[in-house]
């Protein structure tokens, strides 16, 4: 009966363990497996002694292993890692872009930051205090550094 508990404990917490990973991603799922798995080589150290629960502990830990292998070779893993490469870049100089007094039209409200588009291409910036709706023209009014500070040109 012990022997019966002991493996319905490890199925138990490897099942759940698998749908942490396959299907519900964030939730307790994963961690009450593993309490699940945690509690069947206890029970096994209590009910057959030293050797009993290393035996558990050492099957626990191989299956855990061949589960991960099976998912790493079914690929599981790999919606959680970025496979596309990053292609934005930010300006090394913005000022060589840029200069006081250009004008451009506000891509998203201003609320005090947004997106401009000046010359065609495409800042963040920040109003100079006031809000400014999308597609309002504006107008460069400071640059420091990366900071491109814009304000509403009245039309």
């Amino acid at each position: 009966m012990e022997f019966l508990i002991i493996s319905l404990l490890i199925i138990a917490g490897l099942i759940l363990i698998i749908l942490e990973v396959l299907l519900m991603p964030g939730l307790i799922t994963g961690i009450v497996g593993g309490l699940l798995l945690l509690s069947s080589v206890v029970y096994a150290f209590v009910e057959f002694g030293f050797s009993g629960g290393v035996i558990v502990l050492a099957i626990s830990c191989a299956l855990l292993i061949v589960v991960f292998f099976v998912m790493k070779k079914l690929k599981v893993w790999n919606r959680f890692v970025l496979s596309e490469e990053n292609k934005f870049s930010i300006e090394e100089n913005i000022q060589d872009n840029l200069t006081i007094g250009m004008t451009g039209i506000a891509l998203t409200d201003l609320k005090p930051t947004g997106f401009v588009l000046v010359d065609d291409k495409k800042f963040d910036a920040t109003s100079s205090g006031e809000f400014i709706p999308k597609n309002s023209k504006i107008e460069i009014v400071s640059i420091q550094g990366f900071k491109v500070t814009v304000k509403k040109v009245e039309e």
